[in-house]
C-alpha cells in the first residue's frame, strides 16, 4: 500500500459556504489515489490536510498530488498555567457581543494556516476567522466563550473553547484588539478559563492549545503559562486551478 492510499476526502459544506467553492478535508481512511483524483477536476476548490511532522512519507505523497505545505501547526498543553492575574473585567461572551468578537476575529489575525496561504486573499482568511468565532454564538463550535471588556465596557478581546475529554479543556481561537494588545489579557483570559472552565461544574485538569511556528510571539507566551510542546504537524492545501 502506498502512503496516498491511507488518505481519502471528507466534504467540509461549511467552509465551502465561506470560501465559495467546494471544500474537502483529507482524513485518515481508504480511498487513495482514486478519492484524491476529484481534485484533479476542473474548476476553483479547496482541500486541506494535517500529517504528523514524521510522516515524511505522507506529505511527499500528498505534494505529488498537488498539494503544497502552507504551515508547521503546533500543539502546546499544560497541567497547570500559571496566569498572572489582570484588573481587566473578565466574563462569559453574551449574545450582544457577537459583533464586538466577529469584529476582533475578523481583523487581529495574521499566522493562520488560511493567512499564510499565498493564493488566500487577506480579506477571505479574515472572513474564515470571524465566521469561526461568530459559529459560538450559533451554536456551531466550541463550549464557551470568555471575553475581556476595555474601560467602556466594549469587547478587547475573546477566548473561544471547547472541551477536548472530560477534564481537558482546548482554547479553540484566542485574539485581542490591537489597541489592547501587550496588556496580559489574552493570559488572564487563560486564567480565567482555567479557574471557571466554561460556566459549568466542569473544571480542567489539563487544557491544550495550537498554534503556528510562524507565530513565535504565541509560543513565547504559551510556554511562559507553562505549556510545553507534545505534538507538530505540517498542515497542507490543495486549491486546484484556482491557484
Amino acid at each position: 500500500m502506498g502512503a496516498v492510499d491511507r488518505f481519502r476526502l471528507a466534504s467540509d459544506p461549511w467552509l465551502s459556504g465561506i470560501l465559495g467553492r467546494p471544500a474537502w478535508t483529507v482524513v485518515p481512511g481508504s480511498g487513495g489515489a482514486a478519492d484524491l483524483a476529484e481534485l484533479s477536476r476542473p474548476g476553483p476548490h479547496f482541500a486541506t490536510a494535517k500529517v504528523p511532522a514524521a510522516d515524511t512519507a505522507g506529505i511527499d505523497a500528498l505534494q505529488v498530488f498537488g498539494f503544497r505545505v502552507v504551515d508547521l501547526a503546533l500543539s502546546l498543553d499544560a497541567d497547570r498555567v500559571c496566569a498572572p492575574q489582570s484588573g481587566t473585567p473578565m466574563r462569559f461572551a453574551r449574545p450582544a457581543d457577537r459583533a464586538g468578537v466577529e469584529a476582533i476575529a475578523g481583523s487581529a489575525f495574521r499566522f493562520s494556516r488560511f493567512h499564510l496561504d499565498p493564493h488566500l486573499p487577506k480579506a477571505l482568511a479574515d472572513k474564515v476567522k470571524a465566521a469561526w468565532a461568530a459559529n459560538w454564538f450559533l451554536g456551531g463550535r466550541g463550549d464557551g466563550m470568555v471575553v475581556a471588556e476595555d474601560a467602556q465596557g466594549a469587547v478587547a478581546g475573546f477566548l473561544q473553547l471547547l472541551w477536548a475529554a472530560e477534564d481537558c479543556l482546548v482554547i479553540d481561537l484566542i485574539a485581542v484588539l490591537p489597541s489592547s494588545a501587550r496588556k496580559g489579557l489574552a493570559s488572564a483570559m487563560i486564567g480565567f478559563a482555567q479557574a471557571r472552565g466554561t460556566g459549568d461544574l466542569r473544571r480542567p485538569r489539563r487544557m491544550r492549545v495550537g498554534t503556528q511556528a510562524a507565530n513565535t510571539g504565541s509560543v513565547r507566551l504559551y510556554e511562559a503559562l507553562g505549556f510545553r510542546l507534545c505534538d507538530a504537524n505540517y498542515v497542507l492545501h490543495h486549491h486546484g486551478s484556482a491557484a
